[in-house]
């Protein structure tokens, strides 16, 4: 064999086992990740609540105009064209331990435009009054314990004409062990809020574990409604400045221990999609919040027994399309 055709046969030996490195590495990548992800819990069969079991969550009047349901008109919303974008819904839910899938307590929307590195947090407020496929018009946190993943996407679809691509829960004790993971949060309070939040916290910036972190995303009373879902925006943001700082194997170690607080209905293949498409954006992304209703998009009415939110769909629906939603 001469010189040249050895030289040739070396190379395309090097070439092979380079080739064969590669695939070992692709292979490790694929089973590391696998093995973070396996730690999500996985939602396999949804249990729904039967149409003639549906309920309301009732309160006496206090004061709000009484309407009939029938007198509700809806109309027919024309869905986002938000193809491009992804639309991940993060879920809180009101479920202590022991108990089964309870009522959504927070529903955001981190709606993702990756070529405009543009991300829209957008809380839907729980007492929203809409229509829920196959059941009576109620509360937006019923879509939720009647129907799951499911039918609280088909909710937002129907209602809001968002497409969601996947959704992540956490409950309460899931919450609290993820802030604490994470060594806690720095929040800025107001006096009311430090009030109830307790703990020795004071007006102005605070470090607050999981506990009084919940506490605080929870607070309700001193105002509405409205300020709970930004509470819980800003809890959301702090923890994202937090954990943007850690290192690739404080991250790692991270995973480890928060990822079996979460459920989703996505699969490890599209978690890895996903994320692959989420990373380069971690550091450079730029975030806006919002909520839903805006001012001047709702009514406060009495429904049913219920102290509804009464949207104003078609303008929703054109403020969702035309300024929070980071359309390209």
């Amino acid at each position: 064999m001469s010189s040249s055709r050895r030289r040739k046969s070396r190379k395309g030996r090097g070439l092979i086992i380079v080739l064969v490195l590669l695939l070992l590495v692709a292979g490790s990548g694929v089973l590391v990740v696998n093995h973070y992800l396996n730690k999500i819990n996985r939602v396999d069969e949804i249990e729904t609540v039967a149409p003639q079991n549906e309920d309301f969550e009732t309160e006496p009047n206090e004061g709000l105009d009484e309407w009939d349901p029938a007198d509700i008109e809806w109309g027919d919303i024309e869905p986002l064209m938000d193809d491009d974008l992804l639309n991940i819904l993060l879920v809180g839910q009101d479920r202590r331990p022991g108990q089964g899938r309870q009522r959504s307590d927070s529903m955001i929307v981190c709606s993702v435009n990756v070529e405009t590195k543009q991300i829209a947090m957008i809380s839907f407020l729980r007492d929203l009054y809409v229509q829920i496929p196959g059941y009576t018009d109620n509360r937006l946190n019923a879509a939720y314990v009647f129907g799951g993943f499911p039918l609280l996407k088909e909710s937002l679809k129907v209602n809001f004409g968002i497409t969601v691509d996947g959704c992540f829960e956490v409950d309460f004790t899931g919450f609290t062990a993820l802030i604490d993971e994470i060594g806690g949060v720095d929040v800025s309070l107001t006096a009311a809020e430090a009030r109830v939040v307790g703990g020795g916290a004071v007006e102005g910036e605070n470090h607050l574990d999981g506990a009084h972190a919940l506490t605080y995303a929870r607070i309700r009373k001193i105002d509405s409604d409205f300020q709970r879902t930004n509470r819980q925006r800003k809890v959301l943001l702090a923890c994202y400045e937090k954990v943007k700082q850690r290192s690739l194997k404080e991250m790692l170690s991270l995973l480890d221990q928060a990822l079996p607080y979460l459920t989703t209905d996505l699969t490890n293949p599209q978690i890895y999609s996903i994320a692959s498409k989420l990373f380069p954006l971690f550091n450079n992304a730029e975030i806006n919040t919002y909520h839903i209703p805006p001012d001047g998009t709702y009514s406060n009415l009495y429904i049913r027994g219920m102290a509804i939110l009464y949207p104003d769909l078609k303008m929703i629906r054109d403020i969702l399309a035309n300024e929070y939603i980071p359309l390209s």
